[in-house]
């Protein structure tokens, strides 16, 4: 299993990044993980888009499913016309972007819902589902091929469940939008990478990746906050890391 960060900024893409969005491959299979602000040009400069065989989305907030456009509108506009792309997102959660272009792009999608506590094989791929907090419905997902498993988050606040979640995991793809405090208004439906490291290590999770930082963040903050309780492989996911599980 290969994951590659195509974009890692919470909220907005800061100069020369991009938004959520992870490409995952294996076996020839290409799974596009929160296809958010500006990541299309980075999917492109390491894929056409109709290579890519499916797409997750964990919440409908446009960091992070907004190039789910262009990704669809290449499909369909393109010269391959490939068959239509399976979508996964939980129920709702793409309504907005996909009313964009309503009618040209009806046929270069199939949408399936992501409903908690599911279990779905998506090509090499068995897919666990959670349901986590944050201001809208949102799926902590688990892929798992291989004997190689894979966690993320998407956007959540505290919850028991992420410890299930990233249990024994290969890897975990935690939001830390900020280092050690959310603000309190906030603080039911993101996180920091303080807890994704009380997380990382409960879960016993090889290695750690931090992701959703807020634009113009430095890394060295959230690192440090993180290493306090993990003391396992530890990065932040910026545009061009590669995990190789």
């Amino acid at each position: 299993m290969k994951l590659t960060v195509l974009g890692g900024c919470g909220a907005w893409p800061a100069a020369d990044q991009a938004c959520s969005g992870y490409l995952v491959e294996q076996e020839g299979f290409s799974v596009l993980i929160d296809p958010g602000y500006a990541t299309m040009p980075r999917l492109l400069a390491l894929a056409r888009a109709e290579e890519i065989d499916a797409v997750l989305v964990s919440h409908g907030h446009p960091d992070h499913c907004a190039d789910l456009n262009p990704l669809l509108r290449a499909r369909a506009l393109g010269e391959a016309r490939p068959p239509a792309l399976p979508v996964y997102a939980p129920p709702g959660a793409l309504d907005a972007v996909l009313r964009l272009d309503e009618r040209m792009l009806a046929d270069s999608f199939v949408l399936h819902d992501l409903a908690p506590s599911r279990e779905l094989e998506i090509g090499p791929f068995r897919l666990n589902t959670w349901a986590l907090p944050h201001h809208v419905p949102n799926a902590g997902l688990r892929l798992s091929g291989a004997g190689k498993t894979m966690a993320y988050t998407g956007d959540t606040g505290p919850a028991g469940t992420l410890v299930d979640l990233a249990r024994d995991a290969d890897l975990l793809l935690a939001e830390a939008t900020y280092p050690e405090e959310v603000p309190e208004e906030d603080a039911p439906y993101l996180s920091t990478a303080l807890q994704a490291g009380r997380t990382a290590a409960a879960a016993g999770v090889a290695r750690l990746l931090l992701t959703h930082l807020w634009p113009g963040t430095p890394p060295e903050p959230a690192l440090a906050a993180a290493a306090q309780s993990y003391s396992g492989d530890l990065a932040v996911a910026s545009r061009g890391v590669t995990v190789r599980l």
